[in-house]
């Protein structure tokens, strides 16, 4: 709630004032304190005598409805009305009041508002979890800019994606998704959760890296990831800043997918050489136009698209990580805009102890798809036949990046 008061405050904005035909409204206030003093009470309410008995023979009475407490088995209420015992319930109380107007503001006419003693001043945030005791006041016009549809603020052109959600969606999904990283963690064996004393931090660890999750400080919309090695290692500034931003682009934000956060989290446990090489395909994936000569764009599968191999329902968690990884990738051809892109789902299985890499023999459906990966299998077999893998090299980008390079497709296959 402190984040959420935050991320309003810098939403808000100058409240315009709402005008109808002829001026301004006029400012909302409470009735004057000798109102009900004023204004006649309703015969209806008064208290009348009671006409006394209808049948002399009778051993009954008519009771008047104002001595309603001397009924037989009646309940006794004593006291005031519960509204006046309960504060805040009585009409009469400031704090139910329309909210008093700026005196400087246009809403304010001409009348001459003093704001309540009882009124509390405009919250400050304490480094606490729980801060909503005090409520905050929102214009309508901030309203409408938390659920307006809008790209992700302080994002590289080009990185956002094409999902766009209101800032409100953005950070309720971010939020959502650092509690669930929560639980990945200590559900994932080559992870390990790290003790932080900051309020909304996620810090874990893998063999390698150490690792920080919090929400971005500057507009709450979306969740950041920090890396750092835990000693010197081959590790490059570059590789680790590609890292922190495939997770804030690719993996956190929008639509807010818990299969993608696990399936992240899985590659972060894998060893540091098939870790970097996947981290160069992700670079690939945010950055096309420094893919140079190659004929193809990649993007990384977290999940299992609707159109691959049926191996798994769409949806599900794209990266198996045992003796053998498994992953896909979607490749796109580099043509002219005008021209419809042909994309092929790929699946890759490295062997971790061979240090091969190779297509996934899945069964294919339709001719096309399987005239497409009849060609891919051909190309990563020849690429291990021409650069045996050494010890301890991975293999998996070098191959990908002929792929991307050599892959020619038919002009009648489609997928």
């Amino acid at each position: 709630m402190d984040v959420m008061d935050s991320l309003m405050n810098q939403l808000q904005a100058p409240q315009q004032p709402q005008t109808m035909r002829g001026g301004v409204y006029p400012p909302l206030t409470s009735p004057p304190p000798n109102y009900h003093a004023n204004v006649a009470p309703s015969p209806s309410m008064m208290p009348t005598q009671s006409p006394g008995p209808l049948d002399p023979s009778s051993p009954y009475t008519m009771v008047s409805p104002s001595h309603r407490g001397q009924w037989p088995g009646s309940p006794q209420v004593s006291g005031p009305s519960p509204g006046a015992r309960i504060p805040g319930m009585s009409p009469g109380n400031p704090s139910l009041h329309s909210p008093i107007p700026d005196p400087n503001s246009p809403r304010a006419g001409s009348s001459s508002q003093v704001m309540p003693t009882s009124m509390p001043p405009p919250r400050k945030l304490p480094q606490r979890p729980w801060a909503a005791s005090i409520p905050t006041i929102l214009s309508h016009n901030a309203l409408h800019v938390l659920l307006l549809p809008s790209p992700t603020p302080c994002m590289v052109p080009g990185l956002a994606g094409s999902y766009l959600c209101s800032p409100l969606e953005r950070f309720l999904g971010s939020v959502i998704m650092r509690r669930h990283l929560q639980r990945i963690i200590q559900q994932e064996a080559n992870l390990s959760i790290v003790n932080s004393n900051e309020p909304g931090v996620i810090m874990f660890k893998t063999d390698v890296l150490k690792c920080r999750v919090a929400l971005n400080p500057k507009n709450y919309q979306t969740l950041q990831l920090k890396v750092t090695p835990e000693n010197a290692g081959p590790w490059s500034q570059e590789e680790l800043q590609v890292l922190e931003r495939f997770f804030e682009t690719r993996v956190a934000g929008p639509p807010f997918k818990f299969n993608t956060l696990s399936a992240f989290t899985k590659l972060l446990g894998a060893p540091t050489n098939v870790l970097r090489d996947c981290v160069r395909i992700m670079k690939l994936e945010l950055f096309p136009d420094q893919a140079g000569q190659l004929k193809w764009n990649v993007q990384f599968c977290l999940t299992i698209p609707p159109s691959a191999p049926p191996i798994a329902p769409p949806g599900t968690i794209a990266v198996v990580l045992k003796a053998k990884m498994l992953f896909f990738l979607q490749l796109t051809q580099r043509i002219p805009v005008p021209q419809e892109p042909v994309s092929i789902i790929v699946p890759i299985v490295y062997d971790m102890a061979t240090g091969l890499t190779q297509q996934a023999d899945i069964p294919r459906q339709h001719s096309s798809s399987g005239a497409a990966a009849l060609l891919v299998s051909n190309i990563l077999k020849r690429f291990n036949e021409l650069h045996p893998a050494r010890q301890g090299e991975c293999t998996i980008f070098a191959s990908v990046q002929e792929l991307m390079a050599g892959l020619t497709l038919p002009p009648s296959t489609r997928q």
